[in-house]
């Protein structure tokens, strides 16, 4: 892999103490795009779906991901949890 595409590579470039489900995802979409390069320059056919099953999992799999997030951040604006967090980051009056 040469340098400048290192650069564009969000797995490369990911600093180690990042979310490690934003890692995930991010690792979860290289691997679709390689995937889809490696399906386009195959002659084969039964290896080209293949790879397009792996393609679909792979698109299933981030959307779970997404869906899971967002499902707790609802659950947490019920709750009340996101409003607390949301104070905590907020100075305490007086201080300002």
């Amino acid at each position: 892999m040469e340098l400048s595409s290192l650069a564009n590579d969000p797995v490369a470039r990911d600093p180690v103490d990042r979310d490690p489900v934003a890692r995930a995802v991010d690792a979860l979409k290289l691997a679709r795009r390689q995937v889809r390069l490696a399906q386009r320059a195959t002659n084969n056919w039964r290896l080209e779906g293949a790879l397009a099953d792996i393609e679909d999992d792979l698109g299933v799999d981030l959307t779970r991901i997404q869906d899971a997030v967002h499902d707790n951040a609802a659950d947490a604006e019920f709750s009340g949890e996101a409003q607390v967090r949301r104070q905590a980051w907020l100075p305490p009056r007086g201080l300002v």
